[in-house]
C-alpha cells in the first residue's frame, strides 16, 4: 500500500530513534561498558573516571512500575538485557523462572534462508579442512564473502534456469536468500547535544564537564517524560483499531563519551523495550507510528531543557549559526570555536574514505556491493587501519588528556583556557521580563506563521516542536527557568492551536461506552494525530484561487487564429504534436480567467508555452488583436530559461510580490509589472513548486488588473517548500488542459516508463531494470561509483548530470569530481576559499550560486541567481571569486562574504535544484528514504539514459549521516535495489492542500472505511465484555495448554477473538478450539493460530453483517442494555456510509474525469466495479492503489470475501481481445503476475495492427535474458521499442517508395502488409 511522507519537512533533530531487532540488536550497548566486576558496578565516581570502556547502563521509565525487582536507576545488566531485549521476558527471569511480558518476539521461519545458511556453513568447513586447519575454525571475511556469493550464485541458476547477468542481481540473489526476519523488540533513542557543547564538555574543568553532563541527564529525563505523555500507546483489536493507555516505557539508558572515531560526543541511547503494559493488564507491542511522529517533538523538548538548564547553571548562551539553505539554523553555545568542532570532524572522513577503498576492492572481487553484515566489517576494518596504535577502550581520564593536547594543537596555547573561559564566563544578559499572556500570544504567532510557512497542514506534535524553538529562542529576555518550560510550552501550544482551524474533526457522533474511552473520555477508535490543523489565511487563499478559476470572463484568441500560429509553426520547423496542438488551443481560446496545465516530465511543454504566447501576441487581448505575455516562475533560473525559450519577459512570482508589498515610486516599477493589464496573460512556469499564499497574491493581483493567469506544472513532481497543493485541487475541480506524450526521451518504451513512475506503477521498473540503469551500490563507494560513470560519459562528449536527495550526498559527489579535476591539474592552482558547503574552491572548479542578488550584475538585464553555474576564473586574496557563467560565458565578481554564505561546488546537485533540467544522460543516488516524487523528477531529466544508484547496504541513518546507530540495529538492510524502488514508488509525497485535507476527511469513502473498523471492532469488544475477564482468561490457559506456544503466535489475538464471539454467540470456546486443534496437524503451518482462525470460521460459522465480511450482532449483545443499542448504532452508520459510497462510485465511474486510477488500470463493469468501490472504502485503500481489492487480508472473513472479488476481477482480465494472447504472454516469461493481461492486451493490439505477436515475442527475447525482477513488464517494454522501431522502419521504406515513384504515377497503391515487423 502506498504511504504517504510527511506533510510538513522534518528538520535536522538531535533525538534520533532506530529500532533494535530481536535477538542480539542491543549487544552495540552492553559491549562497550566499562570492564568492571558485575558486583561493584555501582562504582565512585573516581573508580568510574578510570575505567576503561563507557558506563554501564541504567534502567529509566514509568514501566519499570509494571516490572517487580527493578526501579529506576538500576544498573542493566548484560544478562537483564538479553532477557528483554533478546526473548521479551522480564529483565529479572531465570531459566527456572521464565516471566513473559506478553508474546514473545517473533521471529519469522524461512526454510530457503536456513538451506542457504547451512550450505555456506559445509563450504566454510570443507575450506578449512583443504587449508588442514579444524571444519569449526574461523574463516576469514574475504573467504565467507567469496563462499556466500558462490552459493547466492548457484541458488539463483537452479531457480532461474541461468547464472545472475549482472552486479545488482548477484546482489539480490545474496539478500534474498539470506533474509531472516525478526520482530522489533525495541528502539533506540539517541540523544546528542549540538557540537558546541560535547566540545566545551571535553576541554573544561572536571566540575564542569561534570555539570554539563548533569544537564544532559536532565534533558533526557524531560524529553522521555515527554514521549510517555504523548506517545506511548498500543493497540488493541481488530487490525489495532484501538489506541490504548500504557503504564509508560521500559528503557535501559547507556550515556557514551565519543563517536566511533575517537571524538567527543556526549550522547545517550535509550534502548526502550517494545513492550508496554495496558491499564488493563495485558502486555503489548509500542504503537510505533505514534512513537515516529513525536521523534521531532521530543528532540526540542531535549533542546531547549539542555539549553535552559545549562543557561540557569553554568550562564552558558545559545545563539543561532547560519545553515544551509534548506535546514534550520542550529544553536550553539556562544564562545566555543568553531575551528574545534570542525578538527574534531576530520577523522570521521579518513575513516570514511577509507572504508570506500576497501568496498571498491570488495566489488571488484565479488561482483557485488557488499551486504549489510559485510559492509559492517569493511567499516570496522577501516576504524581499526586509521586508529592510532592504542586503540584499545580508553578511560575517561585518558580520553580527556587526549581531547585536551588535541585541543591546545588546534587553538594554540592558552586557546583552550580562553575559549573555555569566554563560553562559560559571560555576563548572561539580563531577564527583566516575565511570561506575560502578551508574550504567550507573540511566540503563539510565529509558531503558526513558522508551522503555515512550510505545509498547507499540521498535526499537533507540529505546534508542540516549532512551540519548543519559539521558546527556546524568546526565553533569553524572560525569566523562565527550566522547570517552567513545561508548563509555558503548553501554554504556548494551547494559544498556537486556538489560531488554528481543525480540518478534521472527529464527525462520529456515536458515544462510546466507558470500556471504549481513555481516562481523558475520548474515544479509542480516535487516535494521536487525527487532528489535522490549517489556518483561515490558508483555507481562504485556497478558496479565492478556486472560485477564480470557475471565471469564464477573459480575453481569449479565436480558435481559427490559434490554428494559423500553429501552421506557421510548422511552417518554420516547429511543429506541434497533437496534444500541444490541443494544449495550446485549450489555453488560448477558453477565456478562463485562471487555467491549469499538466505537463509531466519531457512532454514538451515549453514548445507549447512558446506556440502560445505567439499566438496570444498575434490574436489575443480583449479585442483579439493582440496581446502581451508575461512569464513568472518560482525560481530565477526557470524564469530565465522560460524567457530564453519564449522571448518574453519573465521574473519570478517573489519579486512580483515584493513589488507589491514594497511600492515604489510612479513609474519606477518594472516595465513587465506594469505591463499586466486587460490584454495580458500572465504565464506561471512550474506552478506545482509555487507556494499557496504567493499564488493567491499573484493571482489576486493580474485577475484585478484585467488580465489572465495560466499554470502550467505537474503536480507529481516536486512541490512547494511551504502550503501546497493547489494544483491538484484545480486539476480535480477545473478539468486541466494535459500533455500526456513525452517527447525528451529516445526510446518510447522508457517514455512509457517514466509515466508509470509518475503514477507509482512498480511494472515502471521492468524497462529500467532490463536496461542496467537499476545499480546497487555501497554507501562509501556511491559518490565513487557516479562519478566515474558521469565522467565517463563527458568524456564521450554527452551532456551528463550527477544528482543526489540531499546535500551531504551532493558534496560527496563534488568533493570526489573536483579531487579528480585537481589530480589531472596536478594540484590546486592557487589558494582556495572556503564555501558554504564546507568544501574550497580553486581557479579552475565549477561552482553553483544558492542565492538570488540583483546588486551582483552579469549584464544590464541579467543578475545573479540561485541555480547558476560558474566556472571559478580567479580567486582573490579576500575570497572573492571571479566566475564565468557555463550557459552565457559571462563573468562577475562574488564578493567573499556572498561566497562563504552562498556558493558550493557546482558539479552535482540536488533533485530539486534540477527539476526543469534536461540532458544527455543522469546518474543519481537515491539512499530508499525518498519520495516517489524524487524519484520521478530524478529518472526524467535525460534524453537518453537514466541511471540510478541505489544504497541497499547499511541503515538509513548511516546515510543520514548519524554516527551513532550500531549497523546491527537495522531491520531493513536485507532489501534488494527493486525493492528498495517499490517503497519509494509507494511513498506519496506530494503536496496537499487545507481544502483537500478537509475534503478526504469528510469523503464517503473515509467515512465507511471508519464507521465498518468501528463496528468490526466494536463487536469484538462487546463480545469480550459479555464474556468476561475470568473466562477470556481460562481460554487463554485452555489454548496454551492444548498447544503449547500457540499464544505466542502473531495471529493468537485474532483467534482470541473470534473464540470470544463465538462465545458470545452461544458456542462453547474450549470445545471448538479443542475440535479445531485435532482437526489435523499444525506442524506445517507457519502460524498455527492463523490456520486454528479458519478452522473455527468454519466450525462455528457467524452471520454475516450488514457488509459481507463483517460479522452480525450476536442476539446475546443485541439483547445487552449496553452494547445492544451502540451496535445497532454502529451498524446503521456503516449502512448509511456504504450507501453514499455507492452514489460517489456510481457518478465517478461515469465521469472520465473523475474515474479513479485504480478503476483505469483494469476493464470492468460498473456493478462489479461499484462493489470494489465499497470493499476498497470500508478497508481504507486509497485510489493510489492499482490493485483492485488492495493489499491481501490475513482474516478469515476478509480473506475469503477478498477472493471472491478476486476471482471476478480475474474474470474480466484481460479482455476478450487479449484473452488469447494469455498464454504467450505466460510462456514468454515463465509465470503469472499483476503484468501479464497487460502484456496480453499488448499482445493483441499488436496483432490488431498487422504485427505477429509471436514473431515480435521472439525477436524481443533474442536480446538476451529477462531481469529476475518485473520480467512480464520488460517483456512488454521490449515490445513497446520493438514496435516503434518497426513502425519507423515502414515509415522510412513507404517515403523511399514515394520518393523513387515517378512524378507522374499518381495511382493508389494498395497497403503493402509485406513491410511488417523485420524479425
Amino acid at each position: 500500500m502506498a504511504t504517504r511522507a510527511p506533510a510538513v519537512p522534518v528538520w535536522g533533530v538531535t533525538m534520533s530513534i532506530h529500532k533494535l531487532s530481536a535477538g542480539s540488536g542491543y549487544d552495540y550497548l552492553t559491549r562497550q561498558v566499562a570492564a568492571a566486576d558485575a558486583t561493584d558496578l555501582d562504582m565512585p565516581l573516581a573508580d568510574y573516571y578510570a575505567a576503561k570502556g563507557e558506563a554501564p547502563g541504567r534502567w529509566v521509565g514509568s514501566g519499570l512500575g509494571d516490572l517487580d525487582g527493578l526501579e529506576p536507576g538500576d544498573v542493566v545488566t548484560a544478562e537483564q538485557m538479553a532477557n528483554l531485549f533478546g526473548d521479551g521476558l522480564h529483565p529479572l527471569s531465570t531459566d527456572e523462572n521464565p516471566l513473559r511480558l506478553g508474546a514473545a518476539f517473533r521471529t519469522f521461519s524461512n526454510d530457503r534462508a536456513k538451506e542457504f545458511a547451512e550450505q555456506i556453513v559445509q563450504r566454510m568447513e570443507e575450506a578449512n579442512r583443504a587449508a588442514g586447519l579444524p571444519a569449526k575454525a574461523a574463516v576469514d571475511r574475504a573467504t565467507v564473502s567469496r563462499i556466500r556469493s558462490q552459493v547466492a550464485a548457484e541458488f539463483f541458476a537452479a531457480d532461474h534456469g541461468r547464472s545472475p547477468r549482472d552486479a545488482r542481481e548477484l546482489a539480490g540473489a545474496v539478500a534474498r536468500y539470506a533474509r531472516f526476519r525478526t520482530g522489533v523488540a525495541g528502539f533506540d533513542l539517541t540523544f546528542s547535544p549540538v557540537k558546541s557543547v560535547s566540545a566545551l564538555w571535553a576541554v573544561a574543568p572536571m566540575p564542569v564537564a561534570r555539570r554539563i553532563e548533569t544537564a544532559h541527564d536532565k534533558a533526557v529525563a524531560k524529553a522521555l517524560a515527554f514521549l510517555e505523555a504523548h506517545a506511548i500507546y498500543t493497540r488493541e483489536g481488530a487490525n489495532g483499531a484501538r489506541q490504548v493507555e500504557t503504564g509508560g516505557l521500559v528503557g535501559a539508558a547507556f550515556t557514551h563519551r565519543d563517536s566511533r572515531a575517537g571524538d567527543p560526543d556526549l550522547h545517550t541511547h535509550v534502548a526502550v523495550a517494545n513492550k508496554v503494559r495496558t491499564t488493563g493488564g495485558k502486555w503489548l507491542a509500542i504503537y510505533g507510528h505514534v512513537l515516529y511522529e513525536h521523534v521531532v517533538a521530543a528532540s526540542e523538548v531535549y533542546n531547549t531543557a539542555l539549553e535552559r538548564h545549562l543557561a540557569d547553571d553554568l550562564g552558558l548562551e545559545f545563539a543561532e549559526r547560519p545553515a544551509e539553505p534548506g535546514k534550520r539554523a542550529v544553536r550553539e553555545v556562544i564562545g566555543v570555536d568553531e575551528q574545534l568542532c570542525r578538527a574534531w570532524s576530520a577523522r570521521r572522513a579518513d575513516i570514511l574514505a577509507r572504508q570506500g577503498e576497501l568496498t571498491t576492492e570488495f566489488q571488484a572481487t565479488h561482483g557485488r556491493p557488499p551486504t549489510k553484515t559485510e559492509a559492517i566489517g569493511l567499516a570496522q576494518q577501516a576504524n581499526l587501519e586509521t586508529r592510532e596504535a592504542k586503540h584499545e577502550p580508553r578511560s575517561l581520564a585518558e580520553q580527556r588528556a587526549t581531547w585536551r593536547a588535541q585541543g591546545d594543537a588546534v587553538l594554540g596555547a592558552g586557546g583552550v583556557e580562553a575559549m573555555v573561559n569566554a563560553a562559560g564566563g559571560r555576563t548572561p544578559a539580563a531577564r527583566s521580563g516575565e511570561v506575560t499572556a502578551g508574550w504567550v500570544q507573540e511566540v503563539a504567532a510565529r509558531v503558526v506563521a513558522e508551522v503555515e510557512a512550510r505545509a498547507a497542514a499540521w498535526q499537533d506534535w507540529h505546534l508542540q516542536a516549532e512551540a519548543l524553538r519559539q521558546v527556546r529562542a524568546a526565553a533569553t529576555g524572560v525569566n523562565l527557568p527550566a522547570g517552567d518550560l513545561g508548563a509555558v510550552t503548553r501554554v504556548v501550544v494551547d494559544a498556537a492551536r486556538s489560531r488554528c482551524v481543525n480540518l478534521t474533526p472527529d464527525l462520529d457522533d456515536i458515544s462510546e461506552p466507558e470500556v471504549l474511552r481513555r481516562s481523558d473520555g475520548i474515544s479509542v477508535y480516535r487516535h494521536t494525530g487525527a487532528d489535522r490543523y490549517t489556518t483561515t489565511r490558508v483555507l481562504d487563499a485556497e478558496q479565492r484561487i478556486l472560485a477564480s478559476a470557475g471565471r469564464r470572463d477573459g480575453a481569449r484568441v479565436d480558435e481559427r487564429d490559434v490554428d494559423l500560429v500553429l501552421l506557421e509553426a510548422h511552417a518554420n520547423g516547429q511543429g506541434l504534436n497533437d496534444g500541444q496542438r490541443r494544449l495550446v488551443t485549450a489555453l488560448a481560446t477558453s477565456g478562463s480567467r485562471v487555467q491549469v496545465a499538466l505537463a509531466p516530465a519531457g512532454t514538451g511543454k515549453t514548445t507549447a508555452m512558446r506556440a502560445l504566447a505567439r499566438a496570444w501576441t498575434q490574436a489575443g487581448g480583449r479585442a483579439r488583436t493582440g496581446g502581451n505575455v508575461i512569464g513568472l516562475a518560482p525560481s530565477a533560473t526557470a524564469a530565465a530559461e522560460l524567457r530564453e525559450a519564449t522571448g518574453m519577459p519573465c521574473d519570478t512570482l517573489a519579486k512580483l510580490v515584493h513589488e507589491l508589498d514594497n511600492p515604489r515610486l510612479a513609474g519606477v516599477a518594472p516595465s513587465w509589472a506594469a505591463a499586466i493589464g486587460p490584454e495580458a496573460l500572465v504565464l506561471i512556469d512550474e506552478a506545482g513548486m509555487a507556494d499557496t499564499l504567493t499564488l493567491d497574491r499573484v493571482i489576486a493581483y493580474v485577475l484585478d488588473r484585467g488580465a489572465s493567469v495560466r499554470l502550467v506544472g505537474d503536480d507529481q513532481q516536486l512541490a512547494a517548500i511551504g502550503a501546497g497543493g493547489i494544483l491538484r485541487d484545480l486539476t480535480r475541480g477545473h478539468h486541466a488542459a494535459r500533455l500526456d506524450v513525452p517527447v525528451r526521451f529516445t526510446d518510447p518504451a522508457e517514455a512509457q516508463a517514466s509515466l508509470r513512475l509518475r503514477e507509482g506503477d512498480p511494472a515502471a521498473l521492468g524497462f529500467y531494470l532490463d536496461n542496467d540503469r537499476i545499480h546497487p551500490v555501497d554507501p562509501a563507494t556511491a559518490a565513487d561509483t557516479v562519478y566515474r560513470a558521469w565522467a565517463t560519459d563527458r568524456a564521450a562528449g554527452l551532456d551528463s548530470i550527477m544528482l543526489a536527495p540531499t546535500r551531504d550526498l551532493v558534496t560527496d559527489l563534488n568533493q570526489r569530481a573536483q579531487a579528480d579535476r585537481l589530480a589531472v591539474a596536478d594540484g590546486p592552482d592557487g589558494g582556495g576559499v572556503w564555501l558554504a558547503d564546507g568544501c574550497t574552491a580553486h581557479a579552475g572548479d565549477v561552482v553553483l550560486t544558492r542565492r538570488n542578488d540583483r546588486r551582483l550584475r552579469v549584464s544590464a538585464t541579467d543578475w545573479v541567481k540561485n541555480g547558476d553555474r560558474w566556472t571559478v576564473t580567479a580567486v582573490a586574496r579576500d575570497g572573492a571569486l571571479t566566475v564565468r557563467r557555463q550557459a552565457s560565458g559571462l563573468t562577475t565578481l562574488l564578493p567573499a562574504g556572498y561566497v562563504g554564505e552562498h556558493v558550493q561546488l557546482g558539479y552535482a546537485a540536488t533533485v530539486h535544484a534540477a527539476q526543469g533540467a534536461t540532458c544527455d544522460t543522469l546518474h543519481g543516488i537515491l539512499t530508499g528514504t525518498e519520495t516517489r516524487q524524487i524519484a520521478y523528477t530524478m529518472l526524467s531529466r535525460a534524453r537518453h539514459a537514466n541511471h540510478v544508484y541505489i544504497t541497499t547496504a547499511v541503515p538509513d541513518a548511516e546515510l543520514a549521516g548519524d554516527v551513532h546507530v550500531p549497523s546491527l540495529f537495522d531491520l531493513d538492510a536485507t532489501r534488494t535495489a527493486t525493492e528498495t524502488l517499490e517503497e519509494v514508488l509507494g511513498r506519496d509525497g506530494s503536496a496537499v492542500s487545507a481544502t483537500t485535507t478537509s475534503f478526504d476527511a469528510t469523503a464517503p469513502a473515509t467515512r465507511l472505511h471508519q464507521a465498518a473498523t468501528r463496528y468490526e471492532d466494536a463487536v469484538h469488544a462487546a463480545a469480550e465484555h459479555a464474556v468476561g475477564p475470568d473466562r477470556a482468561a481460562a481460554i487463554e490457559r485452555h489454548a496454551a495448554h492444548l498447544l503449547p506456544g500457540l499464544t505466542d503466535e502473531p495471529a493468537w489475538p485474532a483467534l482470541h477473538a473470534r473464540l470470544l464471539l463465538a462465545e458470545a454467540d452461544g458456542n462453547e470456546a474450549t470445545s471448538l478450539l479443542s475440535t479445531a486443534i485435532h482437526e489435523r496437524e499444525l506442524v506445517s503451518a507457519d502460524d498455527p493460530a492463523a490456520v486454528l482462525a479458519w478452522r473455527i470460521d468454519r466450525l462455528a460459522p457467524t452471520a454475516r453483517g450488514v457488509l459481507p465480511w463483517l460479522p452480525a450482532v450476536p442476539q446475546r449483545l443485541v439483547d445487552d442494555d449496553v452494547w445492544g443499542k451502540y451496535l445497532s448504532a454502529r451498524a446503521t452508520a456503516v449502512n448509511e456510509h456504504a450507501t453514499t459510497v455507492i452514489r460517489d462510485a456510481q457518478a465517478r465511474l461515469a465521469d472520465v474525469d473523475e474515474r479513479p486510477r485504480w478503476a483505469d488500470a483494469v476493464v470492468l463493469p460498473d456493478d462489479l466495479a461499484t462493489v470494489l468501490a465499497v470493499w476498497r472504502a470500508a478497508m481504507g485503500v486509497p485510489d493510489h492503489d492499482r490493485r483492485p481489492t488492495g493489499p491481501a487480508q490475513t482474516s478469515p472473513p476478509l480473506h475469503a470475501y477478498q477472493r471472491h472479488l478476486d476471482r471476478a476481477v480475474a474474470s474480466w482480465q484481460p479482455t476478450s481481445a487479449g484473452r488469447p494472447w494469455i498464454r504467450l504472454a505466460v510462456a514468454a516469461t515463465g509465470h503469472h503476475d499483476d503484468h501479464t493481461a497487460k502484456l496480453a492486451e499488448h499482445l493483441a493490439d499488436l496483432h490488431a495492427t498487422g504485427i505477429n505477436p509471436v514473431a515480435a515475442v521472439e525477436h524481443a527475447l533474442a536480446r538476451g535474458p529477462l531481469p529476475d525482477d518485473h520480467p512480464t513488464a520488460a517483456l512488454d517494454a521490449r515490445l513497446t521499442s520493438l514496435e516503434q522501431h518497426t513502425r519507423r522502419q515502414v515509415e522510412q521504406r513507404r517515403l523511399a517508395e514515394r520518393q523513387q515513384a515517378a512524378p507522374s504515377d499518381h495511382r493508389r497503391r494498395s497497403r503493402d502488409m509485406s513491410h511488417g515487423p523485420s524479425l
